[in-house]
């Protein structure tokens, strides 16, 4: 570590400031890959400090002097459609990357406050070797930070990040406010929930409707190809209620991190796929099994044995 970071903060900026963004940009495109993999809803955002900001940081949180090290040079941040996926989102984390850290903040029926869901991974070698050996002179840890959040609480906390988090004086006498602006993600909170709830009551009426390409598309709720189901699989739905309403309750939180496995290669998001998948996991009817085309067949039966073992 340099001793006297105060004579180093020209040469600091200057080794941050010469990282490449493809750097960073490697990290994005390696997770999207990952949440590509099963379908999930998702926006990506990944970026590398600035020199300036970097030294700041450093210089403020005396990480020179305490012998701690700044975390998060390389910062990810994933906003999610729907908050039932943020554990998917994180298992899929945790199976492909190293967790150093995470925090996450405890939900608390009787109060409330921003939610913090942050995990500190270790850097990937092929990127901490790419970068110059001289940065790590410096109190910088070969560490990467991942926010997770909401779409509907992305917008709140860039405008409370920049406007309070950064301002804190600004705010110090007007607790009213404060409180008023921590409402609004109250509110926001409500509408993450109610959103899952309006697509699962959509996915019920179109299941008593007996309309099966909506019911999958409502329930499943991720990203599928514009092709509809099988004539064939809609006539065996049509034929038997009671095999539909089974794949209308199968779990989707499992389907989603079974596609995600490391295990489980690249499956087409087509709707008969998914109704092949799910059938081979978790539903196992003979008259879906039938109709799987045969070296479709014998890829799942390899990855759904592997995934089990």
């Amino acid at each position: 570590m340099v001793k006297n970071m105060a004579l180093d903060i020209e040469t600091l900026e200057r080794e941050v400031q010469s990282i490449p963004s493809s750097i960073s940009k490697d990290i994005e495109r390696n997770i999207s890959a990952l949440f590509d993999k099963c379908g999930l809803y998702y926006r990506i955002f990944c970026r590398c400090k600035s020199g300036q900001s970097a030294a700041k940081k450093i210089q403020i949180k005396k990480y020179d002097e305490t012998g701690k090290k700044m975390q998060d040079l390389i910062g990810v941040r994933i906003a999610l459609y729907f908050k039932d996926d943020i554990d998917v989102c994180v298992e899929i984390l945790k199976s492909n990357y190293t967790v150093i850290e995470m925090v996450r903040d405890e939900e608390k029926s009787d109060t409330f406050s921003p939610m913090r869901l942050n995990l500190v991974c270790q850097m990937p070698e092929s990127v901490s070797t790419t970068l110059s050996s001289n940065l790590w002179e410096f109190p910088i840890d070969k560490t990467f930070e991942i926010q997770v959040r909401t779409i509907f609480s992305e917008g709140w906390h860039e405008v409370e990040h920049d406007l309070r988090y950064k301002n804190k004086s600004d705010w110090a006498d007007h607790m009213d406010l404060s409180r008023n602006l921590n409402g609004i993600l109250a509110t926001l909170e409500t509408c993450d929930w109610a959103i899952i709830n309006v697509l699962d009551r959509l996915a019920y009426q179109k299941y008593k409707n007996r309309d099966w390409n909506a019911m999958m598309r409502n329930h499943l709720r991720m990203h599928l190809e514009n092709a509809p189901l099988s004539s064939a699989i809609v006539d065996i739905f049509n034929n038997d209620n009671s095999l539909a309403k089974e794949f209308f309750r199968v779990d989707r939180k499992a389907i989603l991190l079974q596609l995600s496995s490391n295990k489980m290669f690249m499956l087409p998001k087509r709707l008969d796929n998914i109704v092949y998948f799910a059938n081979e996991f978790i539903v196992h009817d003979p008259s879906i099994t039938a109709l799987i085309p045969q070296r479709l067949k014998e890829r799942l039966e390899l990855a759904l044995a592997s995934i089990k073992t």
